[in-house]
């Protein structure tokens, strides 16, 4: 249906960072940047430059898709520190997002579980 969304967000601030879960059935650069928005108006808000971001997409972008989301990304939230993990593990396509997101001064890292994630923010 043409009404329905094309992602589902949430946020929640968590003291030391943003959290945010979103999802869909497949990400797009369009869908990035809509939800990357979001995230960044809600740091903003609280004035906070970690995020700990969770996807369940269950199909993942296009290798041309990251770059432009990459571009986005350091336009909205430059010199931010991202942890993220994919709940539908697409390895091979968030270790090429990660790499896009570092070569625009977005410091990522990608991760399996929740722990490792939240540790790796503390530390950055």
């Amino acid at each position: 249906m043409e009404n329905e969304p094309e992602y589902t967000i949430q946020t929640e601030f968590r003291g030391d960072h943003l959290w945010a879960l979103v999802g869909g059935e497949r990400l797009t650069a369009t869908i990035a940047a809509r939800y990357w928005d979001e995230i960044a108006s809600r740091c903003k808000e609280n004035d906070c430059r970690k995020i700990l971001i969770e996807k369940d997409f269950e199909v993942p972008a296009r290798a041309q898709d990251l770059i432009e989301m990459a571009e986005h990304l350091s336009t909205v939230l430059p010199g931010s520190c991202i942890a993220f993990l994919d709940r539908w593990n697409h390895e091979g396509i968030n270790e090429l997002g990660k790499r896009l997101a570092r070569n625009h001064d977005v410091k990522m890292q990608t991760f399996s579980t929740l722990r490792e994630a939240e540790k790796w923010l503390r530390a950055n």
